[in-house]
């Protein structure tokens, strides 16, 4: 059974109001734009809300308007990096299916190249994604995309292969998933090389994975 965040940690961490027209919707990006330069100037210390606001040339005030706290920006961006995947995945769905291993082989390359850019730009959100994980009443929100992630991976070999069981593309999306997600964080807290040599690592293992299963010559 999933974990629904509980009333007072929701309503902690929302967003005090929605933008409903334009001009509050520019007053958001702005504040989350600002927030994300400075995760990315600071690296693993956390923006103060005046500093936010300084960044993003608002007040103190105008901000509270929209986010309760420093926390609520930072998850909100989370959520945003997190919503970002489906649409890199769906991509590989929209294309003709490879006929063979080789062309399998590049649409992988593609969407790692695709995702690790999100990885390598994003990297100072990734405290926070752990963190998200790693508390009881936050990781509903990472469920919700995790889901849509598994879903679309088991989709995509599906794609490949008409005749592959859901039951076993789904296990094979869950594989895919955890296992990418694991090793890119650990490869971020290295160096560069470190990441990229992590990811060829995955790519091989995704490759040995689920080529058994796609019917590819």
């Amino acid at each position: 059974m999933k974990r629904s965040l509980d009333r007072k940690t929701r309503i902690a961490l929302e967003p005090r109001k929605q933008p409903r027209q334009q001009r509050s919707s520019k007053v958001v990006d702005r504040i989350l734009d600002a927030a994300l330069i400075l995760t990315r100037e600071q690296g693993t210390k956390t923006p103060t809300t005046l500093a936010i606001a300084q960044r993003a040339g608002l007040s103190v005030g105008s901000v509270y308007q929209y986010f309760p706290n420093k926390e609520a920006i930072l998850l909100d961006l989370a959520r945003r990096w997190l919503s970002s995947f489906p649409e890199v995945i769906a991509k590989r769905i929209k294309v003709a299916p490879p006929t063979n291993r080789e062309e399998f082989r590049q649409e992988v390359r593609k969407l790692f190249i695709d995702t690790s850019r999100l990885y390598l730009e994003n990297a100072s959100l990734m405290p926070v994604i752990e963190a998200i994980s790693g508390n009881a009443d936050l990781r509903p929100i990472q469920n919700e995309y995790d889901d849509q992630i598994i879903a679309l991976y088991a989709a995509w070999l599906q794609h490949v292969n008409p005749a592959l069981e859901d039951k076993i593309a789904g296990r094979l999306g869950v594989v895919m998933m955890e296992v990418g997600h694991v090793c890119r964080l650990v490869g971020l807290k290295k160096d560069r090389r470190t990441f990229d040599l992590i990811e060829d690592d995955v790519e091989t293992m995704w490759l040995a994975l689920v080529s058994p299963y796609l019917d590819l010559d």
